[in-house]
């Protein structure tokens, strides 16, 4: 005997997977199950001291266990293996950049993709299947998450094509998205991740106006970005009333894989990001830190989330 509800095998499924992905969603307006290994999140831009409080903590034990070495093991979240990540030599300045080093062997990823993907999984809670949507196409996250997300939907930012369009790029079909004017729908995202491009966005208090509007009731923003450990933002260039950039600090640019000479960042955002959340529309925004040596988490890791809870 087959229940209402266990569509699997069965064409019904297209009639009661909106009803499963109504009650999903409204469940999660009424609440959140937060992993018990995370610390407490921080909802206010004034809590900064305790963040730091919090890091400190822990720095000393981070440095003995990470050491000298090429290397370190620990285990890889996607792929569920105990490995030896690979740490990058000391820049220039001599500090190793820990959010872009520690490279899986196997899968490739770094301390910022795998943790993000981890914290996405752990914190989300997503279901299969959701309409999940990543600001990114042309990278190993998007296809670490697609394969584990077939409804995942990325995008990359060509600005002479038009919102939702598909182009091709380095021999891939990619759809073209400009977080400050998506092509999606109202209320029709369960989640929406960003990873390290909300800094390269000069507007982007609009980009998060546009994220609430694509999320149902219940959906989730995910944000990882370059972190000031301030209170404040540090506003890094501006683009004047011609179009033409000015430079407040020195630039800087970030990787990018639509172009050799990389991406201007605007900003290394702040705690103060939380209240544009909430500015934004969303009634509930938080930070999250984390840090395990374990996981090969090592520094202070950071990320933003959101949550529209209301219509």
């Amino acid at each position: 005997m087959q229940l209402p509800g266990d569509c699997r095998g069965n064409d019904n499924a297209m009639v009661f997977e909106p009803l499963g992905r109504y009650y999903r969603n409204w469940r999660r307006v009424r609440g959140r199950v937060r992993p018990a290994s995370l610390p407490e999140p921080f909802h206010e831009a004034a809590d900064i001291p305790a963040l730091h409080r919090i890091f400190s903590a822990h720095s000393t034990d981070l440095q003995i266990r990470s050491g000298t070495a090429g290397t370190l093991s620990g285990q890889c979240y996607v792929c569920a293996e105990t490995v030896d990540f690979q740490v990058s030599p000391p820049g220039p300045d001599g500090a190793i950049n820990w959010r872009e080093t520690l490279a899986c062997p196997n899968c490739g990823l770094i301390n910022r993709w795998r943790s993000c993907i981890h914290l996405f999984e752990a914190l989300c809670g997503p279901a299969k299947p959701e309409h999940i949507y990543v600001t990114e196409t042309l990278s190993p996250v998007y296809c670490t998450l697609a394969a584990r997300h077939p409804t995942l939907v990325g995008s990359e930012y060509v600005p002479h094509a038009e919102p939702g369009e598909v182009v091709d790029l380095h021999g891939q079909r990619v759809r073209n998205e400009d977080v400050t004017r998506l092509s999606f729908d109202d209320r029709t995202l369960e989640a929406v991740l960003c990873f390290d491009v909300l800094e390269h966005v000069p507007d982007y208090r609009r980009a998060l106006r546009e994220f609430f509007r694509v999320l149902v009731p219940g959906g989730q923003l995910l944000v990882s970005v370059p972190f000031s450990y301030q209170q404040q933002t540090v506003v890094r260039a501006v683009v004047g009333g011609a179009g033409a950039v000015q430079h407040l600090v020195p630039p800087c640019y970030h990787g990018d894989p639509l172009s050799a000479e990389g991406v201007l960042a605007y900003y290394d955002f702040g705690m103060d990001l939380l209240g544009e959340m909430n500015r934004a529309g969303f009634a509930e925004s938080f930070l999250v830190c984390y840090q395990s040596a374990r996981w090969g988490y090592l520094n202070g890791n950071v990320a933003f989330v959101a949550r529209r809870l209301w219509a």
